[in-house]
């Protein structure tokens, strides 16, 4: 069945393509076959795939962000990083800019993630850190042993209270394939994965079994991720936010029905969050005219 939010995700990309003036196509698959949604190495190399593209200090800064925040150099001559289709690339052009409002702007960016999670009336004294692809500081065996990790994380403080925002980005993803020992311990009930979820009361007893489903796999795991540091006192509040852009119906299903297995405790520590509304709520926060490219960007390109 023809995916009709993908093509037209792939006729968009392929416009922001053209206006860069790009024509090369990368290769992708044992077989270096060519896709045009796909960018040759020498542009992704220069940045194609943000919103820096020609602004080579910026794009340098946005890569030195990256390798201090990763604890190493990023590939970004990855595959996936290269696919404008895949949500790779995409974090850093929504939470790279942010960074910099977080040192240059700090009250600015309070305002927008306090706008932009209003509903779970989230209060900011002082936002300490933004990441990419973070887990934490600890060993993966302290925590779920396993390659979970977050497309972008913000911590912040309130009070005496450090808190954070797990964040998943989608763009026209679905649900990946089980990995085996992935598959093994969510169906093991004495594993930290069901272990922890019992234990947290996040979760509807009655509908703990459908967690483990392919559609609720990944959102579970990044919210066991939150409830680890939350376990073991590294945070003391915790938000799980799943970003995708509203045609992508299959991931708005994927909110609704993580939330239907969620309980009146952990109901508003998961918080489902379109690219549109994200877009809105910068445009209404960050109006000064050097915000404005940035903005028109994010509303163009996706």
């Amino acid at each position: 069945m023809k995916d009709v939010w993908k093509e037209n995700a792939k006729s968009k990309q392929l416009e922001y393509k053209h206006r860069l003036g790009l024509t090369a196509s990368g290769t992708w698959g044992k077989d270096k076959i060519e896709y045009p949604h796909i960018l040759e190495d020498e542009d992704a190399k220069n940045g194609a795939n943000f919103y820096c593209y020609k602004d080579q200090e910026e794009w340098k800064r946005l890569q030195d962000w990256a390798k201090r925040s990763n604890g190493k150099k990023v590939n970004f001559l990855g595959a996936g990083m290269k696919n404008m289709l895949r949500s790779e690339h995409i974090p850093y052009n929504l939470f790279y800019p942010l960074e910099k409002f977080r040192k240059d702007n700090p009250q600015m960016l309070k305002q927008f993630l306090e706008e932009l999670f209003k509903k779970q009336n989230i209060s900011i004294d002082k936002i300490t850190q933004i990441k990419i692809e973070y887990v934490s500081g600890r060993s993966r065996k302290e925590l779920l042993n396993d390659n979970t990790s977050f497309d972008a994380y913000i911590e912040y403080k309130k009070r005496n209270d450090t808190c954070g925002l797990g964040i998943e980005v989608k763009y026209t993803e679905k649900s990946y394939p089980y990995g085996a020992t992935e598959k093994k311990r969510m169906f093991d009930d004495d594993s930290e994965y069901n272990l922890l979820s019992k234990k947290s009361g996040y979760y509807r007893e009655e509908k703990l079994h459908k967690l483990r489903s392919k559609i609720l796999k990944q959102p579970w795991r990044n919210h066991l991720l939150g409830l680890k540091l939350l376990e073991l006192n590294e945070i003391q509040k915790f938000y799980s936010v799943h970003i995708y852009p509203e045609g992508n119906k299959y991931q708005a299903k994927v909110c609704d029905e993580y939330i239907n297995c969620l309980s009146d405790k952990g109901k508003n520590t998961f918080v489902p969050v379109t690219f549109e509304r994200f877009v809105e709520v910068a445009d209404k926060v960050f109006t000064k005219p050097e915000n404005k490219n940035w903005i028109d960007y994010l509303k163009r390109r996706y």
